[in-house]
């Protein structure tokens, strides 16, 4: 089932066979470091040789992030001369804003939510997490709620007592998940089990009826429920409009959205859920010209990412910068006021 999605994946790993790795015996600037050197300097040019690497916080490899970020850093590494090392890291939603704040990563993928959360501090973070700043706005992840037609399970309501996956820790799925028991006065306590298992591994389980609902939070159509669609009559239950707006409500990043009849074989409905977009962050000592660099790569390489992932179809230049309550990097803001989409 899921040797599709690996093949996808092997072939754009073939784009990062070979890595851009030092030859210099001068070490790497840290973030710090570097930042002091950009710091009154034009950030659309290199300001340093000084050499630089990147640690870019994605997702792991059989996630649709991890190619997303290989086209992104391979199209980097053709602008700036002085990066030397790009390593791309395993991670997630929630957890990358954590590596990112924390200097693990300069910078990576997250979603709105998540990140908007993160900075101000609210669960499942512990702590305000203000070295994070926004750099631009990708495609949405839209949240399903996947049972099959002859479950039984109609609603949400009916998920109570039922065996369900929520994703493994530290992505937005699980934290929606639980927000969404919690709308309806539930929590895990209350089903009969709940697993953090990964994309393929949750299918195979629903498949064999190991498993009754699934939570996913995802680009859409999203390839392996796609794939399950395929094999089995599956069905997606919506959120109805006062709970999105209880959820929505305290968090900007969350939005109503729908996951339209026909995205996936048998969906013969509209369905009313929410949805966070894919979001680029960055340490806010990550240096402005790689701040700069980075976003100037995605807005020029739009249409070629598009064809590593088609969910950025919809996507379009004017729409990367949005407004989602966090700072914006400065690097990201010379840039998109250079092209005059930020005054």
């Amino acid at each position: 089932m899921f040797k599709n999605v690996q093949l996808k994946t092997f072939t754009f790993l073939a784009l990062v066979f070979v890595f851009v790795i030092g030859c210099s015996a001068e070490p790497a600037a840290t973030m710090k470091e570097a930042q002091v050197q950009t710091n009154g300097d034009s950030a659309s040019t290199p300001v340093s040789n000084q050499p630089l690497d990147l640690r870019f916080m994605a997702a792991p490899q059989s996630g649709s992030w991890y190619p997303l970020a290989v086209g992104i850093t391979e199209g980097l590494k053709k602008n700036m001369s002085q990066l030397k090392q790009v390593s791309i890291e395993p991670g997630g939603g929630v957890a990358n804003v954590i590596a990112v704040n924390g200097g693990k990563g300069q910078m990576g993928f997250s979603q709105a939510m998540p990140t908007v959360d993160g900075y101000a501090g609210n669960p499942p973070f512990k702590e305000k997490n203000q070295n994070v700043q926004y750099v631009l706005s990708l495609f949405p992840h839209t949240t399903h709620i996947v049972v099959l037609k002859n479950s039984g399970i109609t609603n949400i309501e009916e998920i109570k007592g039922k065996k369900i996956n929520v994703g493994p820790k530290g992505l937005l799925t699980e934290d929606i998940a639980a927000r969404i028991l919690k709308a309806y006065g539930m929590s895990y306590k209350d089903m009969a089990s709940v697993q953090n298992l990964s994309f393929s591994d949750s299918v195979e389980q629903m498949k064999d009826g190991r498993l009754d609902v699934l939570f996913w939070t995802v680009p859409s159509p999203f390839a392996v429920l796609t794939d399950l669609a395929q094999s089995k009559d599956m069905d997606l239950l919506a959120i109805p409009e006062d709970k999105i707006e209880q959820m929505t409500s305290s968090n900007p990043g969350l939005v109503r959205a729908i996951l339209t009849k026909g995205t996936y074989k048998g969906l013969d409905h509209d369905v009313v859920t929410v949805q966070s977009p894919l979001v680029v962050i960055a340490n806010k000592d990550a240096p402005v010209d790689l701040v700069y660099q980075v976003t100037k790569t995605i807005y020029d390489n739009l249409n070629d990412l598009k064809k590593i992932d088609p969910a950025l179809k919809p996507v379009d230049q004017e729409s990367l910068p949005a407004d989602i309550g966090v700072p914006m990097h400065p690097g990201a803001k010379k840039f998109f006021q250079e092209k005059g989409l930020l005054k």
